[in-house]
């Protein structure tokens, strides 16, 4: 199989994945706050790729001078998206969320048209995103009346989730024309930089409250540790770098 069509199905592999992460993170709001949901699926994410890392190549691949590429791509593509969508998801239904994240696709076709000199935006391509948002929502919304109702009552939270996408745009637009390294590397270097990041951030804005962590409160926050952050991480990057942002 040659990597065009391969990259297709890690492409819906990965939307599937990451869609799972939307009912993940409404479990894991149950029990933890937001910026513990976040730091944990960073922390898990971090160790499963830190593991693949050492098992593939059998040593840390990460060089520090690429330090500016994994700040980007941490605090842009993975810290500040991670809790804009997770504090949102607090006031709005994941159906709604995984709409509202088709924002990024659009968002990226823009960018990249502007920003990547071989990613031109086509008449071909906007038809297509716009049929697929069309699809999206006759797929998720069941009554339309509903939506008209949540969409004006919770429009903070909406654009949340929203800037959430589009600074993932960002990221890949980014992360295509600048890329250093292979998949496997550029995920684990942007999540290790992620979680610290997400580390700092705590020890100053949010105490951790360890006493309130169980084993089988935490199921959510492995499954997105290891699925919905390293794995997909790391077919993510595989994407961006061999097929690019749009």
């Amino acid at each position: 199989m040659n990597l065009y069509y391969m990259n297709w199905i890690l492409l819906m592999i990965l939307s599937a994945v990451w869609g799972g992460a939307f009912t993940l993170n409404k479990l894991a709001l149950n029990f933890y706050s937001p910026e513990f949901i976040v730091f944990a699926r960073l922390i898990i994410g971090t160790l499963v790729l830190l593991l693949l890392l050492m098992i593939i190549y059998r040593r840390i691949t990460i060089l520090l001078r690429d330090w500016q590429y994994y700040m980007f791509m941490s605090v842009v593509g993975i810290v500040a998206p991670f809790i804009l969508i997770v504090y949102g998801q607090q006031q709005i239904d994941s159906s709604l969320a995984g709409i509202l994240m088709a924002t990024m696709p659009i968002s990226t076709i823009i960018l990249s048209h502007f920003f990547l000199h071989d990613e031109k935006l086509t008449r071909r391509k906007f038809t297509g995103f716009i049929i697929a948002f069309i699809g999206i929502t006759i797929l998720v919304i069941q009554d339309f009346s509903n939506l008209k109702i949540n969409i004006f009552s919770n429009i903070k939270s909406e654009l949340m989730v929203m800037s959430g996408a589009i600074l993932y745009s960002c990221s890949a637009v980014y992360g295509k024309r600048f890329k250093h390294t292979d998949p496997l590397s550029a995920s684990t270097g942007t999540i290790f930089f992620s979680a610290i990041i997400m580390f700092i951030y705590l020890l100053i804005f949010v105490p951790i409250e360890i006493s309130n962590i169980d084993f089988e409160n935490s199921v959510s926050l492995i499954l997105l540790g290891v699925f919905c952050t390293a794995i997909a991480t790391i077919i993510y990057f595989q994407i961006l770098q061999t097929s690019g942002a749009s």
